[in-house]
């Protein structure tokens, strides 16, 4: 909200022989008049409880000071950590987050979904929406505010519409963080699209059924939206390029990431990328690719070939070996990066257009660009932390497939 609000009030009409005095009286109370009216439309934030997750200052505050070479070369870190409680809103970054078998703890939890028809079966269903339909869905905030170990709340805040463009307003929204054994008596389970995917989710809509309508016109949606949260017990499972039970020691799963668990980033990367665009887009900010890991150390793009690495104490897979073939997953792109996360607004061209003239480097997916990795925890889970180092314990070549 705005620190003051003026409003300028046009002259008072005086007519025949109106003594100004008396006018002069009146102008301060309606002006206090109009000026409650236009403070009381706004939205203030409600007091909150609990401890607010998140770093006071971003690990990122230097991204934009270096150039295409290696950020302290001599010493890979893990040098930003985040997550994106709602999937395709905005993210916390953290100091350190403890890693479970579906990525980071409290990410992709929560996932809108609009209905809309199926244009292969032709039936109306619960399918996922993102940045890629609604860019606009970047200005939706996320805060977790926790109280005690574990329990907590999640607050999601979006822009209501207004037809007074001066007058600002938003819309929050609270949830418990855990789906605890009320919240499963009280939502129905319901089938939701992800992709080829029809996983079991709480239907949470009806708690804000009023916000829902709130935050559909914002987006301009064709359809009703809702809220879902992920089920504990419903977690998709992932095969395609991910080790199995017998290699990781556990079946890899997520919850409303695209793919896989956890996504990493090489800053000199997305600076290298930057470079070639920098008269479109100045400043690319590395939190366009909604990377949970973003490293610093190594040279742009010297990600590509790892195969397993260690980060802090704990290993993750980025590929494995299935019947004497290296199966590695990159990251494919799609054209969500082109979204300012700052303004809502999808760029036509960048970074998307440049990263396929020189990315597609995965004889998986020829037609397709690839930046960053895809990882899969190892068994031994634990807490990650931004600082940790990074070895690379395994490289090889990649074939990126879908099934």
């Amino acid at each position: 909200m705005s620190a003051a609000v003026v409003v300028e009030l046009p002259p008072l009409p005086i007519s025949g022989d109106a003594p100004t005095p008396i006018l002069r009286l009146l102008a301060p109370g309606v002006l206090a008049f109009f000026s409650w009216l236009v403070y009381s439309k706004l939205q203030f934030t409600p007091k909150q409880h609990g401890r607010k997750l998140g770093v006071e200052t971003s690990n990122l505050v230097d991204a934009y000071q270096h150039g295409i070479e290696g950020l302290d070369a001599d010493q890979w870190r893990v040098k930003s950590l985040w997550i994106f409680p709602v999937k395709s809103c905005r993210g916390i970054e953290v100091a350190e987050a403890r890693v479970v078998p579906s990525g980071l703890e409290h990410d992709r939890q929560f996932m809108f979904a609009e209905w809309k028809q199926n244009p292969k079966t032709g039936d109306h269903e619960w399918i996922f929406i993102t940045q890629r339909q609604y860019p606009k869905m970047a200005l939706i905030t996320t805060e977790i505010y926790l109280e005690g170990e574990n329990n907590g709340n999640l607050h999601i805040t979006f822009p209501l519409k207004t037809r007074l463009p001066f007058l600002k307003q938003a819309r929050t929204i609270r949830f418990p963080l855990l789906a605890s054994e009320d919240l499963k008596t009280m939502y129905p389970l319901k089938q939701i699209g992800i992709w080829k995917e029809q996983p079991l989710a709480y239907d949470i809509s009806s708690a804000v059924e009023m916000e829902l309508k709130e935050l559909s016109a914002h987006l301009g949606t064709k359809g009703p939206l809702a809220l879902f949260r992920v089920c504990p017990d419903e977690l998709r499972e992932v095969y395609r390029n991910a080790p199995t039970v017998d290699e990781a020691g556990y079946q890899p799963v997520t919850g409303f990431a695209d793919a896989y668990p956890l996504h990493m980033l090489n800053l000199t990367s997305v600076r290298e990328l930057n470079s070639r665009i920098a008269d479109k887009i100045p400043k690319l900010d590395i939190v366009r690719f909604r990377a949970n890991i973003i490293l610093s150390g190594p040279s742009p793009f010297t990600e590509d070939d790892w195969k397993k690495i260690r980060l802090g104490a704990h290993v993750y897979y980025s590929g494995i070996t299935i019947t004497n073939e290296q199966i590695a997953c990159r990251t494919v792109r799609c054209r969500m990066p082109n979204v300012d996360p700052d303004t809502g607004e999808m760029h036509m061209q960048e970074p998307d257009q440049t990263m396929r003239s020189y990315r597609a480097i995965d004889p998986g997916y020829k037609h397709g660009a690839c930046l960053g990795m895809q990882l899969v925890p190892a068994v031994s889970m634990g807490i990650l932390r931004a600082g940790d180092g990074v070895d690379v314990l395994e490289t090889g070549p990649h074939h990126y497939t879908y099934q």
